[in-house]
């Protein structure tokens, strides 16, 4: 259950720290959200093999 809060707070901070970036330069959150995302894939691939 801990890890789960964890992880919804890890992707609202995400979704909110992308909302503020897109409020002060919208050109900027393409290249974000790409880095963000090979991140969490990573992240993904790593917890899978783990396991």
């Amino acid at each position: 259950m801990t890890v789960v809060l964890l992880a919804v707070f890890f992707v609202l901070a995400a979704a909110f720290g992308l909302l503020g970036l897109a409020l002060v330069d919208l050109r900027t959150v393409p290249p974000v959200s790409g880095t963000c995302a090979l991140i969490l894939t990573l992240a993904a691939l790593g917890v899978a093999v783990l396991r």
